[in-house]
């Protein structure tokens, strides 16, 4: 007998199947929705656009400061320790006895050779120059007489060679008078400063009695000693620079004029004197000075030291070319001095390398310097050699 179904059960079998796949819809419709999208709109939506990295511009320029490679005059130094005397000096004194009648002079001033400082009362030696001249007058008068009578015979040759004496006697003397009135005033022998007066008008004076002191400062003489065992590098004519603690920042320039003979056995070292130009006049004898002495002076292209990176045993800088685009060169350094290294080798004079903000860098790295402006006119010369170097093999930007 065959099995007969109903309508009932056919329909709620056909509901069942109905809701089964609907269910099934649903759940494949809901895990579509939560999935991660790719793409470029997939990343807008995550993040929207990258914005700049740290250290990086408003359009993604590495920020750094820069500097221009330099040319100066460098050389071996030797640093010594020196003392400022004046290339004249001398204490101005009183020639004979006698009482001050004038003082020509104030404090610090400037006088020049023969000059009148002050004056002793010379009442006494005034007249005896009158009293020489009156006598010298009458002996040419005699003279005179005596060669005419001697022209017509009329008197002995002996009588006018002892007139003759006579007026040479009476030169001679007016020359002592006038040389002992000459001693009552007393004069500066050279042009210089004088210093602080040390007497008063109406003072009572002695032959060396100290009047005031007299420097010619407009030339200074540096004295300092080196170690025997640098005189082979000592000459004259060797430059040096010096710096005083009473003038923070001021280098004073001037040359080696002598070495000393004599080496001092106790020390073992040798007295060395430069000159100094001082036409300001800031430095005075007495001052202490700290000497370096430059040897072999060469010009030479210099950097800070900060912008020279090591790596592997080769120094590098990096050098930004004339349009903002920073890229490593491999230099060869020299000399180290005072925060700078010499560059031998991979730069020219006028380029432009970065000091500071160099981390990270890659090569044909867009850069902001940020002190353009104290650059600005002294911008890297196109043609220069790093700029030629970076630009080979590389298309110039858009």
């Amino acid at each position: 007998m065959a099995l007969q179904t109903s309508p009932l059960k056919l329909v709620v079998a056909g509901l069942a199947v109905l809701a089964v796949a609907f269910g099934g819809w649903r759940l494949l419709g809901s895990k579509s929705d939560t999935a991660p999208q790719s793409g470029p709109q997939a990343g807008q939506q995550a993040g929207g656009p990258r914005g700049p990295g740290p250290g990086r511009g408003a359009q993604g320029a590495k920020t750094v400061v820069a500097e221009k490679v330099r040319r100066e005059t460098i050389g071996d130094r030797l640093e010594a320790i020196g003392t400022i005397y004046a290339n004249e000096s001398v204490t101005v004194t009183a020639k004979t006895q006698g009482i001050i009648r004038t003082i020509a002079f104030d404090d610090g001033q400037t006088v020049k050779k023969g000059e009148e400082i002050a004056a002793i009362d010379a009442g006494v030696e005034d007249a005896a120059v009158n009293v020489e001249l009156a006598n010298l007058e009458q002996q040419r008068k005699e003279l005179a007489r005596i060669q005419s009578l001697a022209a017509s015979n009329n008197i002995a040759l002996s009588r006018l060679d002892e007139i003759t004496a006579s007026v040479k006697k009476a030169e001679a003397n007016v020359a002592a008078a006038r040389v002992r009135s000459t001693d009552r005033r007393i004069v500066a022998p050279f042009s210089g400063i004088v210093g602080t007066r040390r007497i008063s008008v109406g003072a009572l004076v002695s032959p060396g009695t100290a009047v005031a002191t007299l420097d010619d400062i407009s030339v200074v003489k540096l004295d300092f000693s080196i170690p025997e065992t640098f005189m082979s590098s000592l000459h004259p004519g060797l430059e040096i620079e010096a710096a005083a603690s009473a003038y923070k920042g001021h280098v004073f320039k001037g040359k080696v004029i002598a070495v000393d003979a004599r080496v001092d056995a106790t020390t073992r070292s040798v007295n060395v004197r430069a000159l100094i130009p001082n036409e300001d006049l800031l430095l005075r004898p007495g001052m202490l000075m700290i000497v370096d002495l430059i040897n072999d002076p060469r010009d030479a292209l210099m950097v800070s030291e900060a912008a020279v990176v090591p790596e592997n045993g080769v120094q590098y800088l990096y050098v930004v070319s004339a349009d903002n685009v920073a890229n490593r060169m491999p230099v060869t350094i020299g000399t180290r001095r005072n925060g700078l290294v010499e560059i031998v080798k991979g730069v020219k004079e006028g380029d432009l390398v970065i000091k500071e903000g160099m981390q990270d860098m890659r090569p044909n790295t867009r850069v902001n310097i940020v002190n353009a402006n104290e650059l600005k006119g002294e911008a890297m010369d196109p043609a220069s050699e790093a700029a030629r170097q970076l630009n080979n093999g590389r298309p110039s930007p858009s």
